[in-house]
């Protein structure tokens, strides 16, 4: 494992200010301001999964997409938190700004949904991440999030992005 310790893997997991459930990731595996790796255990017993698709249920596409967020906001509050106390587990409450994402193939439960971001920028409080989603292997969805952290005080306004967006 790289990034850090599996301590802090599971501070950050416990500091997501998402609970049940709304929380769409089980464990993370890697941790570090510029990548973090982690899944989300989707059983076949969720609630949602009745209405989408009954008969049939596959995993909506957009809470893959906030599955990533979510792993991407644990990467960015990480970054935020080394900058300021070296430790990178203070809790977080961050919000998704804007996200585009590509859907491969339907994933229908049981599924473990393996999920890496790579940060690509920030701009400010916004911190922008390209994912990737895959089961068994196999890519199922991949894009951009990005997740808007309140800044850390006296933390000035800096793009470091090579993309055209900053």
């Amino acid at each position: 494992m790289t990034g850090s310790s599996d301590s802090n893997h599971d501070a950050a997991l416990a500091n997501l200010p998402h609970a049940d459930p709304f929380r769409f990731l089980d464990r993370i595996d890697e941790l570090s301001p510029e990548r973090a790796r982690g899944a989300w255990i989707v059983k076949g017993e969720e609630d949602f999964l009745r209405g989408h698709f009954p008969g049939r249920p596959l995993v909506p596409g957009v809470l893959i997409t906030e599955a990533a967020a979510q792993l991407a906001g644990a990467a960015a509050h990480h970054a935020m938190s080394e900058d300021r106390d070296g430790n990178g587990t203070a809790g977080s409450n961050g919000m998704l700004v804007l996200s585009e994402a590509r859907f491969r193939r339907p994933v229908e439960p049981p599924a473990i949904i393996e999920l890496t971001v790579d940060a690509i920028g920030r701009f400010g409080s916004i911190h922008r991440f390209d994912f990737e989603a895959s089961v068994d292997g196999a890519s199922v969805a991949s894009g951009s999030v990005g997740v808007s952290l309140p800044p850390a005080d006296g933390d000035a306004s800096s793009c470091t992005s090579p993309r055209p967006w900053c």
